[in-house]
Parts: C-alpha cells; sequence; structure tokens
C-alpha cells in the first residue's frame, strides 16, 4: 500500500508540473490576445470604433456618431472584411458623399469618398480594393479642381494615411524606390503585446472610450426628423433636419461666409502643377489597367460661390484650367465626363444646394444619369461628348479691389 501511495505521489507530482505551468501560460497569452484584441494603436485591425463601424456597414445598418472617426482607416477595414467587390465605388472628397445606391443605379455600389480628401487619399481608396482582390467594375472619380494644385492648402497631408500611400505606390504603381514596412512585419509591435504596462494602457484605453460618447451608434430612426449626419451602409452621408431645413436665406448666408473666405483647398493656385498632372494620369491608367470603367464626376459650386469665383481671374487661374484640361484628356481617352464646377452648365439652382460646395441628390440627378443608363450610352455610342459643356470662364483679366 505504501509503495502504491508514493506511486500515486510521483504521477501527481508529475501531472502538477505541467499543468501549474499550463495555467501560468494562460496569463501571459491572455495579456497578447487582449493587446490584440483592442488594438488601441490600430497596429494590426485597425482601431477599435472605426472596426464597429466598418463591421455595422458591412451588416447593412446606418451609422451616427461617427464623425470623429477616421474615415480612411473605414474604408480600409470595410474592403479587407468584404466577401466579393462591389461592382461600382465613388472616389472623391465630401462632394461625392451625396451619391448613393439610388443614384448610382446600382445595388453593388458603395461610396468610398472622404471627407478633405487629398489627392492620394483619393488615389489609394481604390488600391484598398485592389489590395485584396475586390476589383470594381466601374469606378465614379470625383474630380476636385485641388487635385492638380500644389498649394499648401491642398496638400496638407494632416489626415493622409501615409503607410497606405506609399503602398499604393510601391505595389499598384511598381515604385521600387518607396519602401514599406507593414506593421504586422514590425516586431516591436508584437513584443508590446506581451508587456503588462500595454496591457494595462489596453485596459485603460477600452474603459476611458467605452461610455464617453466616441462609440459609434446604430441608427434605427426617423431619418426625416435626424438632426445630424448619418453614414448610410453605402458609405453614402445622409445630411440631417439641421442643413435639410435651413431656408434658403439661411443657405446663401452660410454660402457666402464659405467662399468669400476662401475658395477651399483652392487658395494659391495659379496653375496645374505637372507633377500633379502626371500623378492623375498615372491614377487613371492603373484603375483601366485592373479592368474598372472610368467616369469622372464634378460636382458643382454654388452658383454665387461660381459668380464670385469668376470674378477673381488671377486669384483662381489654376481653378479655371482644371475643368477644361479634364475634359480634354477625357475627349482624348474616352472617357465619360458627368457635372461641371458651373452650377449653369448643370441646370442646378440655389435650391439644389446644402452650401457653397455641397450638392443635394435633387441637384446630382440632373446631371448624372446613373450607371445603367451609362452603360446603356456606353452601348449605343451616344455617350457625351466631354468637349460638349463650357463652363463660365472669367471675361476680366485682373482681380477687383476689395
Amino acid at each position: 500500500m505504501r509503495k502504491f501511495l508514493k506511486v500515486l505521489q510521483a504521477v501527481g507530482y508529475a501531472l502538477f508540473v505541467p499543468v501549474k505551468l499550463a495555467a501560468l501560460a494562460v496569463i501571459p497569452l491572455f495579456v497578447f490576445w487582449y493587446g490584440y484584441t483592442i488594438d488601441r494603436n490600430g497596429w494590426f485591425q485597425g482601431a477599435q470604433y472605426e472596426r464597429e463601424v466598418a463591421q455595422a456597414l458591412l451588416d447593412g445598418h446606418s451609422i451616427t456618431n461617427y464623425t470623429k472617426m477616421e474615415e480612411r482607416e473605414i474604408v480600409k477595414l470595410y474592403a479587407q472584411n468584404l466577401d466579393k467587390a462591389p461592382t461600382s465605388i465613388a472616389l472623391g472628397s465630401s462632394r461625392v458623399l451625396q451619391i448613393t445606391r439610388e443614384l448610382a443605379g446600382d445595388e453593388g455600389f458603395f461610396n468610398a469618398g472622404m471627407i478633405g480628401a487629398e489627392y492620394p487619399d483619393v488615389y489609394d481608396s481604390y488600391y484598398l480594393f485592389d489590395r485584396v482582390g475586390l476589383i470594381p467594375d466601374t469606378v465614379i472619380l470625383g474630380i476636385d479642381p485641388w487635385l492638380f494644385s500644389a498649394g499648401p492648402d491642398a496638400n496638407t497631408f494632416k489626415r493622409v494615411d501615409m503607410q497606405m500611400w506609399n503602398e499604393y505606390q510601391r505595389f499598384a504603381l511598381g515604385r521600387t524606390d518607396i519602401d514599406v514596412t507593414q506593421a504586422t512585419e514590425n516586431m516591436n509591435f508584437w513584443m508590446a503585446l506581451t508587456s503588462p504596462a500595454f496591457f494595462h494602457e489596453s485596459m485603460e484605453y477600452y474603459l476611458d472610450n467605452k461610455e464617453n460618447g466616441m462609440r459609434p451608434d446604430i441608427f434605427d430612426g426617423d431619418l426625416a426628423t435626424e438632426p445630424g449626419e448619418v453614414k448610410m451602409p453605402d458609405g453614402s452621408v445622409w445630411y440631417g433636419t439641421d442643413l435639410r431645413n435651413m431656408t434658403a436665406e439661411e443657405v446663401n448666408a452660410t454660402a457666402t461666409a464659405q467662399f468669400v473666405s476662401s475658395l477651399v483647398n483652392c487658395e494659391e493656385f495659379y496653375e496645374l502643377d505637372e507633377e500633379h498632372i502626371e500623378m492623375f494620369r498615372q491614377f487613371v491608367d492603373y484603375v483601366r489597367s485592373r479592368g474598372s470603367y472610368v467616369v469622372f464626376f464634378l460636382a458643382p459650386y454654388y452658383p454665387e460661390a461660381y459668380n464670385w469665383i469668376v470674378n477673381f481671374p488671377v486669384r483662381y487661374s489654376g481653378f479655371f484650367q482644371v475643368e477644361n484640361w479634364v475634359r480634354q484628356y477625357a475627349a482624348e481617352q474616352g472617357i465619360p465626363v458627368y457635372g461641371s464646377y458651373d452650377p449653369e452648365a448643370c441646370g442646378c439652382t440655389h435650391a439644389d444646394f446644402f452650401d457653397a460646395w455641397h450638392v443635394k441628390d435633387t441637384g446630382i440627378r440632373k446631371f448624372f444619369p446613373g450607371l445603367q443608363a451609362i452603360y446603356a450610352a456606353r452601348e449605343a455610342g451616344t455617350l457625351p461628348d466631354p468637349l460638349a459643356v463650357q463652363p463660365r470662364m472669367p471675361t476680366a483679366t485682373e482681380d477687383p479691389i476689395l
């Protein structure tokens, strides 16, 4: 019996050691897993709340309380978690965000526009879908005049995702002089996940932000009575009653204050920049080489804003060169152009705008027929001639003295 007990004791001890070691191993594994899951710096999966927005959109939900989120990260996370490619996408700044699935005439449409988008944001947005093998059939390319400006206000790079911009240049354009280090390749990031201090910071990050209003909300109310912005499942933005219910006088006052102050991203823009022109050409060539059909979209400016700009042929000389260049390039490349910076050329009136820069869906319907009509016109050989539209140009040669 005594011998048997000794055997049991030996067996028990032999089992106790690995069990104890396994139990101890759970702790660092949990610390590693928690840091990776929370990903407070967005190194591995993207920032926590941007992930929530992207997943909600993928699940078909509309979102409120999202405007503090980083849109570039949301679009990236949306693209990399898609099951299949969108049939069409819109690229550009907030001036394209009113294009919806209904206006596009395509249930597979996604609006990848971004507030304050600079040229890297626009160009590498397409790459976000390409890098995961989800090539859209059609790209509606919103072309803002500042894409061709070398001016400082058009090239702030304040929000640009430089990692993604470098990836686009390296892997989409084949620039071998651009070095790209993936976050997941940086061993310092992985080592941080094993740190108790990093675990503590992740815990604090989660608890501090859980209830402080940063978390996006799924919208299930009535759009007709919602005062704030709503991000729709197709990526477009529904402006709330705070904007939609403004009187004509209020819209005009808001717009006037905007354009008299500054023509957004177009100050110190005196001529088309050759480097920016080349980047635009490279992007269009890249998109078409991947098999996507390209449609140019020129969002108009508020009537009084355009009238004001026309009075400054020197101050905004670069602005006035853009549309004619784009139309000439489109004619050479066989790319259809819809819209114009000149609202008169689009048939848009004061009632078709939220402010100086953003046209309503009512205005878009006046010049953009939807993709099905565009496809039919392409098949029939009746696409509009890009050179048939002639936006108003300045008649004076000098700026007025203010």
